[in-house]
């Protein structure tokens, strides 16, 4: 089974993501930027005529890598770095080293804006900065100044009852610029354009149990304890060794404000000893104010209280930026150009079905960026089983940005309990001991643990009130940890080239693809957690326990913490450790999860669509990566 890592390579005439050379010659007065339509969307959309003229957009345009003349490509420098004994071995690069040597010059950003200014499309500021990071800049102009500039048509569109403005083709862009008696190929230095279609799926990959009415009436938390999951996956040995991530932060990266003090009320209630901090950060001039209650609190809320008790003494800084598709962006390029954090999580993404390449490609360039400053970045695979996209879709699909592959994309598997009673201990992680599930009215017997996917309730459907089988089936299908195979990252995707890299889990069959997830978590909500949100539509500001949660929002923020030990351990920073990871997942750092489905595929030994290698061993993964770095 062959396993890809995706390059980019440039051509003479440049109509797709390219790493920028000097003195390329034009080969035509314009170039298309391809990959920056959501044909797939827009074939489920229905058009209603061309946008309105005079509105205001903002775009995100992202700039291509150079290619440096004393240091490798971009790609290679990250495997260099992520293999023992080269040159570059776990040699990261400060923010402004990559700045310098892989970002677009001043004078080449400077002359895409004059291009723009032309049509009164001018950078985004706030506080009297541009919103600009070394890999992209936000501009904000008319709809109909948009068309003129990128060679486009903005339309109306709805689907599935949302309304939204498109592009309906790819835009373009000068290949042959004078600017200050210079001449610019400015197709050449965009790799995408976000924010031409404002259509907007991105969700938070958290899920509550069915009829949790009971639960919710609880005064105090029910689920597993962040001791009982550091016990279950092995991370009390390192806990007890004094391995707290001390000296690392972790970024949490988020799409909604949430309330700080219910992470430390969440931290007291269960006895961390937290010692490390917490911080917030908003970006794009967002607010760091919780708001009106929303499930997106609740989601911060998760992401920094479970990965701060995973990881005490590690600090936390939470990242927060505004849901919308250049936000999303400008969420990630902000932790890695300000380079605080050893450490990302995001549990927020979209099905690929909405994604058109030079967006995931967007966001990758972020995940590039930090892997290259030695960022270990994590997302969420999402909780729709094999079919991401479902309702809109209902085709096998995967979430993105999980489906990137600079991150490290967690999945979910279901964790029985010892017996039924409530904050009962979990059965050991691999083993073929015998637990429980409980459920309404009684509970399900389970042995080991699985890959989660609630296909095994299917039979439980009087339990919950429900009358017939196919009637249960349409509420809980397919949630599940999201896995299967990219259908962006593939090596027959015009903008990928052919270049190996040892760690990338492909499929037969499917182009060589990116397959999701690399790792699981326990993730199902029956199985699963408590979160403290005062500031949810669930709470009261004097009882902020909500019970009965799951989702891949939980594994990844776990594995953020799991991530800040290993920094620790290692003593250093570890980019993007998924070829170390694949490297020594049959040496004992995992456990491998042999049953279960997400409603297409199924667990079982070695890499799997559903669980990735499997849940974590840590103590034993500590020791495993430590032997590989010094190989």
């Amino acid at each position: 089974m062959k396993r890809l890592w995706a390059i980019l390579s440039a051509t003479a005439v440049l109509v797709t993501p390219v790493m920028l050379s000097s003195g390329s010659a034009a080969a035509s007065q314009y170039g298309q930027l391809k990959g920056n339509t959501a044909h797939s969307l827009l074939a489920h959309s229905h058009s209603h005529g061309p946008a309105n003229a005079s509105a205001q957009i903002t775009l995100f345009l992202g700039f291509n890598f150079r290619i440096p003349n004393n240091m490798p490509t971009l790609s290679r420098y990250i495997q260099d770095t992520e293999t023992p004994g080269n040159v570059y071995f776990h040699k990261f690069l400060t923010a402004s080293e990559f700045a310098s040597t892989y970002a677009p010059s001043t004078n080449q950003v400077s002359a895409m804006v004059n291009y723009l200014a032309q049509y009164h499309i001018v950078p985004v500021t706030v506080n009297g900065q541009r919103v600009q990071y070394p890999l992209g800049i936000n501009v904000t102009g008319s709809v109909g100044n948009v068309e003129k500039a990128f060679n486009v048509s903005i339309n109306n569109y709805t689907s599935g009852g949302r309304s939204f403005i498109a592009n309906d083709k790819s835009p373009s862009l000068p290949v042959s610029y004078t600017y200050n008696g210079v001449t610019y190929n400015l197709q050449a230095l965009v790799s995408g354009v976000a924010g031409m279609t404002t259509y907007n799926a991105l969700t938070s990959h958290i899920q509550q149990q069915p009829n949790v009415s009971s639960l919710n009436s609880q005064s105090g938390p029910v689920g597993y304890s962040p001791q009982q999951m550091a016990t279950a996956y092995q991370a009390s040995p390192l806990l007890n060794q004094h391995i707290t991530g001390k000296g690392v932060t972790i970024g949490v990266a988020t799409l909604a404000p949430f309330v700080p003090t219910d992470a430390t009320y969440f931290w007291k209630y269960y006895g961390i000893n937290r010692t490390g901090t917490v911080s917030e950060v908003g970006v794009d001039g967002q607010s760091t104010t919780a708001s009106g209650k929303g499930i997106g609190g609740s989601e911060t809320s998760l992401d920094v209280e479970r990965s701060g008790a995973m990881a005490p003494g590690a600090n936390v800084v939470v990242y927060e930026a505004p849901n919308t598709n250049p936000g999303f962006i400008d969420l990630y390029d902000a932790v890695a150009t300000q380079d605080k954090v050893q450490v990302m999580t995001t549990s927020w993404g979209e099905a690929e079905f909405f994604v058109p390449f030079s967006y995931a490609y967007l966001l990758n360039q972020a995940f590039m960026q930090g892997a290259a400053e030695g960022m270990t970045m994590i997302a969420a695979s999402g909780d729709n089983g094999a079919y991401d996209g479902y309702p809109s879709d209902r085709h096998l699909a995967v979430d993105s940005p999980a489906s990137s592959p600079d991150i490290l994309a967690t999945g979910g598997s279901t964790l029985p309990m010892a017996s039924s009673t409530p904050n009962a201990n979990p059965i050991t992680p691999g083993s073929s001991q015998t637990g429980v599930i409980p459920i309404p009215g009684g509970s399900i017997s389970m042995t080991g643990e699985q890959g989660w996917g609630w296909q095994y309730l299917l039979p439980y459907y009087a339990n919950f009130g429900v009358k017939t089988k196919s009637q249960w089936l349409r509420d809980i299908y397919p949630v599940g940890s999201t896995g299967g195979y990219s259908a962006l990252w593939t090596s027959t995707s015009p903008q990928n080239g052919s270049a190996l890299y040892s760690w990338w889990q492909t499929g037969t069959g499917n182009s060589g693809a990116r397959g999701v997830p690399d790792v699981a978590f326990n993730a199902d909500p029956f199985t699963g957690y408590a979160i403290y949100d005062t500031n949810s539509v669930y709470t009261t500001p004097s009882n902020g326990w909500t019970n009965g949660w799951g989702g891949t929002s939980f594994a990844a923020p776990q594995w953020a913490g799991i991530m800040a030990l290993l920094d620790q351990y290692l003593a250093g920073r570890q980019g993007l450790i998924n070829p170390a990871l694949y490297a020594v997942a049959k040496s004992g750092g995992f456990h491998p999860v042999l049953q279960g489905n997400n409603w297409y595929y199924h667990a079982g030994p070695g890499w799997n669509a559903v669980t990735g290698l499997g849940t974590p061993d840590v103590i034993n993964l500590a020791q495993s990566l430590e032997q590989w770095d010094n190989r």
